[in-house]
């Protein structure tokens, strides 16, 4: 019972000592996961520095720089009116925010203000972004100044005291920017918007699964034709353990393969905790299953090494291009349709639904049965078709 797995573990030592495959199964994917990230994931935040002349030193000046140096979008840096001129004039910075005199005055009044933004040509695209943004805080603060000098104004011969006039009016002015009257709701076109890194980790790993397949029918149509089959029958191994043993063999590299690529994925990215890497491994063992299953069949049915390699890269391509492999297929029409006879689809959105959506294993049913389905299928069909020689034995 145990000589299928002896197999297995010489065919992984034999996997982990190529230099070859290990370059192809574990270090291209990682250099194109690298390069399709750089492409394509990882939102790019706007930052950029607001270089502030304060010539009022006022109460709401000093709020007004305290303000945007809470943005997240924003540092604030304080220059002097000589050192901002200077710097303009060297074209070492575009835009300089300038908060004049009578600033906090005019705004405890309920007057209007104005702030001077002096600029470098247009100021740059940054320099306009930050333009607004400063706009944005300033109105904010007028419109909140106007407010407390009108009723302010409108109370004065009231009997009540103006610190609780102000007390009142801060209070409903901070519950207006809590729950503004007016919302603003984004909805986006064009399919999921979840962060495209949690489709992106669960694409690569099944594309480069489907490619043991590949691995595994070249691999037995060699050894068919180079006699090591047949040489392995010479000694107390059945054909029933040979074939298991391939099996076997197929499944524990392409888990290998999975291992490696979930760790360093999830070292470097922070993806998920334990229990997420857990449950991906287990299922990423499910789709070895499946696609070593189906690298027995073609080895078994291909009589060349070429029509083997063929056969496999055929199917691996049909299944990552038209599975939904880096983009979701879903009520595409007839991709949708299509995409519904590749295992890539089942595998991909099982894996989907674990890291964006936080399901558990237990919950993707579809995927288990499908991949659970495939490989018993293909295993009966390939251990019919299955011989250690050129003459069907």
């Amino acid at each position: 019972m145990l000589l299928p797995f002896h197999i297995a573990l010489l065919e992984v030592k034999r996997y982990v000592g190529s230099g070859q495959e290990l370059a192809f199964s574990v270090a291209l994917p990682i250099v194109l996961f690298a390069l399709m990230y750089g492409a394509f994931g990882g939102e790019e935040s706007f930052h950029a520095t607001a270089h502030v002349v304060d010539l009022d030193n006022g109460t709401h000046s000093r709020a007004l720089i305290n303000n945007l140096d809470t943005l997240d979008e924003i540092t604030v840096r304080e220059r002097t009116l000589d050192d901002a001129n200077g710097a303009l004039d060297r074209s070492a910075i575009l835009t300089a925010v300038v908060i004049p005199a009578g600033f906090s005055a005019g705004l405890e009044a309920g007057e209007p203000v104005a702030i001077t933004f002096r600029k470098r040509g247009n100021g740059g695209n940054t320099g306009q972004i930050v333009e607004a943004i400063v706009r944005s805080v300033v109105q904010q603060m007028a419109s909140e100044a106007r407010v407390r000098a009108t009723v302010g104004g409108a109370l004065s011969a009231a009997t009540i005291p103006p610190d609780r006039i102000d007390s009142v009016v801060g209070r409903l002015l901070e519950e207006s920017r809590l729950r503004p009257s007016v919302a603003v709701e984004t909805r986006w076109l064009g399919g999921d918007q979840s962060d495209p890194i949690d489709r992106l980790v669960p694409g690569l790993l099944v594309m480069f699964l489907m490619f043991a397949v590949t691995m595994n029918a070249q691999t037995l149509v060699e050894e068919r034709q180079n006699g090591t089959l047949e040489r392995l029958m010479t000694t107390r191994l059945g054909v029933n353990q040979l074939f298991l043993g391939k099996f076997m063999a197929g499944v524990l590299r392409a888990v290998v393969q999975a291992l490696v690529l979930l760790a360093l994925v999830f070292a470097a990215l922070r993806i998920g905790d334990a229990i997420d890497f857990v449950e991906l491994a287990v299922f990423s063992a499910l789709v070895a299953m499946a696609v070593s299953a189906l690298g027995l069949v073609i080895g078994s049915v291909a009589r060349t090494r070429d029509q083997a390699i063929w056969a496999a890269v055929f199917i691996t391509m049909f299944m990552t291009v038209f599975g939904g492999t880096f983009f979701d297929l879903a009520g595409s029409g007839p991709l949708d349709l299509l995409s519904r006879f590749t295992l890539t689809r089942y595998a991909i959105d099982s894996m989907f639904a674990m890291l964006a959506s936080g399901q558990t294993l237990a919950g993707q049913f579809t995927g288990i049965a499908v991949h659970v389905g495939v490989a018993a299928v293909a295993l009966v069909i390939a251990r019919t078709m299955f011989r250690v020689a050129g003459g069907g034995r």
